[in-house]
């Protein structure tokens, strides 16, 4: 994030638009309140605003800048509670922002820091279920009652559902999962996994390739990262790794890492393990502007499973090449 996006973003066109924003979310003027939303929402969604994250190989700055991001967000929704795509993109900050921020430094803190650990464990929680039900309150927008239907016939009214409504039933399904992976001690939260996973399945139903794979990315962990006995399945988890690969012609490193530390790990498969992690980190995180974010957190990940060989697998002293 440069100064010039900075400047961009406080006073594109040489206007005061966010300063006009505020100033319009308190006035009476609908019109003109709208227009602000409009405008304030296209500097982030848009194109040139989401690349300005997406592009960028600073996590630690991509890091510090969201929670803006997704308060402005916030702020929008409570103007205009029944935009979908203001829902939308809510859901999409906040549980992007607590998978690749929250969720994932407390992974990594759980040995040195236990304490700090379940402290964001429980945020992350938090998150991943406000980014559910924003996603859930766009469904019920164009579908009454959806949550209701959901939690008492779930295929009846997951069955009306069109492609159109993918995105937010991947994120109202990513943000469910998400809140049960963090608080797995929360039993009325853990049985309605069932439900996070038939919406997950019924938007790989309407839109296999939704968002380059990110709904067969979501299968690799889930079913590689469950034994059999819990209804996992290495192969299922591979076929998945296998889609998802060939959408991203083998460019995008979170795949090889979802499989390493889900169905390598289960396996006690350290050959797997290396070879995966090894090839997630031969890949160029600018040869794909648009994953080089993504590449650059998933490599971080890689190289942390790496450096943690001796918790993952137990025998590694002996099967260390």
């Amino acid at each position: 994030m440069t100064l010039r996006f900075i400047r961009n973003l406080i006073f594109p066109s040489g206007c005061g638009l966010l300063l006009a924003f505020i100033m319009l979310l308190g006035s009476g003027c609908g019109a003109l309140r709208r227009a602000a939303i409009r405008d304030v929402t296209g500097v982030f969604s848009g194109s040139c605003g989401s690349s300005v994250f997406v592009q960028d190989d600073d996590p630690e700055l991509i890091r510090d800048a969201l929670p803006f991001v997704i308060k402005t967000y916030e702020a929008l929704v409570a103007s205009e509670p029944k935009n979908r795509d203001l829902c939308l993109t809510t859901a999409d900050a906040f549980v992007k922002y607590a998978s690749a921020f929250v969720h994932a430094e407390a992974q990594r803190l759980e040995e040195v820091d236990l304490r700090r650990a379940q402290y964001l464990r429980r945020r992350a929680t938090k998150l991943y279920l406000r980014g559910r039900n924003y996603a859930l309150a766009g469904l019920t927008l164009d579908y009454p009652d959806f949550e209701k239907g959901l939690r008492e016939n779930p295929q009846q009214v997951l069955q009306a559902l069109s492609e159109k409504d993918v995105p937010l039933l991947f994120w109202a399904a990513a943000g469910w999962a998400g809140a049960i992976s963090t608080d797995v001690n929360n039993m009325s939260l853990v049985a309605e996994l069932p439900m996070a996973e038939v919406m997950m399945r019924r938007a790989l139903e309407l839109d296999k390739d939704f968002e380059d794979g990110a709904i067969h990315e979501f299968f690799i962990t889930y079913e590689g990262g469950r034994s059999k006995a819990m209804g996992g399945s290495a192969k299922r988890a591979r076929q998945h790794f296998d889609s998802v690969v060939s959408l991203t012609r083998g460019e995008k490193a979170s795949p090889y890492v979802a499989l390493a530390s889900s169905v390598a790990v289960r396996k006690q498969d350290y050959k797997m393990f290396q070879e995966l992690l090894n090839k997630a980190l031969a890949i160029d995180p600018d040869a794909v502007p648009k994953w080089r974010l993504a590449n650059t957190l998933a490599q971080e990940k890689a190289r942390w499973l790496l450096d943690h060989l001796p918790e993952l697998f137990l025998d590694y002293k002996e099967s260390e090449p």
